[in-house]
């Protein structure tokens, strides 16, 4: 989606949906290689705005990843968080994680 901005910008949203961390290593390739082609055709002058599941967990390593990953957020890093990590970092994209109580932080889903 494309929302026109002031002095000739735009905002860029993307809506992705990646596959699953039980989906094999060949899928979550051709998932993140397809989304490389989309990323590269936004001008650099325009807001882009990456949103989706993206089944991964990106862990906390904020020093690992100081442009990317912030100060708020959980867990442990896993192998679909470290292909989001590594685009996010090759696109200068951030995950964003806002400052709230622990147990506010992440989806719970009910068990039975």
């Amino acid at each position: 989606m494309k929302l026109h901005l002031k002095r000739g910008r735009s905002a860029i949203l993307i809506s992705a949906y990646a596959p699953t961390k039980s989906n094999d290593d060949v899928e979550k390739e051709a998932f993140y290689d397809n989304l490389n082609s989309v990323l590269q055709t936004v001008p650099f002058k325009d807001c882009l705005f990456l949103l989706g599941d993206f089944n991964a967990r990106v862990g906390r390593n904020a020093q690992t990843w100081p442009r990317v990953l912030g100060q708020h957020s959980v867990g442990n890093e896993n192998s679909n968080g470290s292909l989001l990590l590594q685009t996010c970092s090759e696109h200068e994209l951030a995950i964003t994680y806002f400052q709230q109580a622990n147990k506010y932080r992440v989806a719970r889903w009910p068990s039975g």
